[in-house]
Formats: C-alpha cells, sequence, structure tokens
C-alpha cells in the first residue's frame, strides 16, 4: 500500500477545508437537491413514498461523512491519534460510500430501484428481529416491552412495503428480501469502478474487530510488555502519517459517492429508463503516489 510521507500542516488544513463544509451540508435537509429531470428524480417514479433511491444514498453519504468527521474530532479536538478508533470509524464510512456507490450503480431505473429497495427490506428485516428480541425480553421493563413491540410491527410493516412496492414494479420479490452481503457489495463496487474499497475496508476491519495483524502491519512498534504470569502484550502506535492516510481512504471514498450522487442529480433532458450511472473510477486515494 502506498504511504503518505512527512504530512504537513497543510496537508491536515486542506483535508479540514473539504471535510468541514461537507458536515454541514449533510446537516442541512435541503442539501443536494435532485434536478426535476434527473436520472434520481425519475428513479422515483412507481416508488411508494416509504423509500426512494436517492433518499438511501443521500443516508449513506450522511453516514459516512458523520462518521469520518467523528474520527476527525478524536484528532483535532480531543487530540487524539486514537489507533484503533480512527481506522474502526472510517471503516464504517467505507463501507457506507460503497453501499451507497452500488445502488447507483445499478443496471438502469430497475437496477437502482432494485438494490434501494433491497436495502430498506435488510434495515428493517434485522430492526423487526431486534424489537420481537427485545419484546421477549423478560428482564427489559414492561414499558420498553411494549415500545419494541410497536416498532417490531412498525419494521414489519416496512418490509411488507418494499415487497409489494417489488411487485408494483415487476421486481422479482427475492431480489429485494435477499440478504444484504456487504463484502459482496465492496467487491462488485470495486469490479465496476477499477478501485480497491474492499482492501482498505478489510485492513480497517481488522482494527475494529480487533486482530493483532492489522496493528502489526500497519502501526508502528512501541514496546513489550512482558505480563506477569505469562505471555507478553505488544505496543503499537499510530502515527501521523499513517493516521492522515486512513483519512484519505475516507475522503477518496466519500468523494466517489458524492461525484456519482451529483451524477444522479444532474439535469438530463431527454433520458429514460435505460439511463445509466456509469461507473468511472476517479483515481487513486488523495495524496497517495
Amino acid at each position: 500500500m502506498d504511504q503518505v510521507d512527512d504530512v504537513s500542516e497543510t496537508d491536515w488544513h486542506e483535508f479540514a477545508e473539504w471535510l468541514l463544509p461537507l458536515q454541514n451540508s449533510v446537516q442541512a435537509k435541503d442539501a443536494f437537491p435532485l434536478a426535476p429531470d434527473s436520472i434520481l428524480a425519475a428513479d422515483e417514479d412507481g416508488m411508494f413514498e416509504h423509500v426512494s433511491v436517492a433518499a438511501v444514498v443521500r443516508s449513506f453519504l450522511d453516514s459516512a461523512v458523520d462518521q469520518l468527521g467523528a474520527a476527525y474530532a478524536l484528532v483535532s479536538e480531543g487530540g487524539r491519534l486514537s489507533p484503533i478508533g480512527i481506522p474502526t470509524l472510517v471503516r464504517s464510512a467505507i463501507e457506507f460510500c460503497g453501499i451507497g456507490m452500488w445502488i447507483l450503480t445499478g443496471h438502469e431505473r430497475v437496477g437502482r430501484q432494485t438494490r434501494a429497495l433491497n436495502v430498506a427490506y435488510d434495515s428493517d428485516y434485522n430492526a423487526k428481529k431486534f424489537f420481537n428480541q427485545l419484546c421477549k425480553d423478560d428482564k427489559a421493563p414492561s414499558s420498553v416491552r411494549d415500545e419494541a413491540a410497536k416498532a417490531a410491527g412498525m419494521h414489519e410493516l416496512g418490509c411488507k412495503h418494499s415487497e409489494l412496492n417489488a411487485e408494483s414494479l415487476g421486481i422479482s420479490r427475492t431480489a429485494v428480501t435477499a440478504r444484504l452481503n456487504r463484502t459482496a457489495i465492496l467487491k462488485e463496487v470495486d469490479r465496476a469502478r477499477e478501485t480497491n474499497f474492499f482492501l482498505y475496508w478489510q485492513l480497517c476491519s481488522g482494527f475494529a474487530h480487533g486482530f493483532a495483524w492489522a496493528p502489526q502491519l500497519f502501526h508502528s512498534y512501541a514496546y513489550t510488555h512482558s505480563l506477569e504470569g505469562g505471555g507478553n502484550l505488544i505496543g503499537r502506535t499510530l502515527d501521523l502519517n499513517s493516521a492522515f492516510h486512513i483519512f484519505d481512504w475516507g475522503r477518496w471514498a466519500i468523494s466517489e459517492l458524492e461525484a456519482s450522487f451529483t451524477v444522479g442529480r444532474a439535469s438530463l433532458p431527454g433520458h429514460d429508463e435505460t439511463a445509466t450511472i456509469v461507473a468511472r473510477p476517479q483515481g487513486k486515494p488523495f495524496g497517495t503516489g
């Protein structure tokens, strides 16, 4: 993997100048409007009110920026180069962007609508399972169990809405109810865009899951401590150069999703349901060779 050497204050300043305005944008409900004759505006044709392609993509963009912003706050406000926290937060940003790009690059309108409904169904299905379990938990207060039962019913209705929407659009039910596989999604995005989001996501996942190989591969050695009773604790640290590189992975992913989202939102007179948002690689991550 390419490394960023001798990161300067200017590099961090430029990163902040990119991130902070974007954070303000995702907090504004009227940001990222759709042109009336855009691809994504037309994608709303036949979609039920509970979901739309643009809304699902926007939610992933908002969440990705929030995660990267939280990672940056650890450094800029907390003064901490958190060796596990930063890559874990960036992992989420990359994953959210990957799903957003996967939706946008679906083949033709029906492909984007299918993927958006699949994501919506998957969310409601997981929520339904959680709240069904919670409402049966005798250790939870009765008021919590009652609210959980209501939430389970609401998300069950959401699942049914996605299935009905698929039926009305002539989309296969199994394509919408299929389990969302994030590993497969990121790999598919990489094939389409000639990128390597999966590789960076997988490395960040190593930190998130507490695997020893991830810090051994990426962080700098700090110390070895012999534990009383046997065994050694090996300490590793995250330096500024490596931290900036991790942040750039997140910036790269967000920039690619935002660029694709911009294409879908832009005015495109005369297009029809066969229009596809072409997957065009935007180049390597910022700051890499």
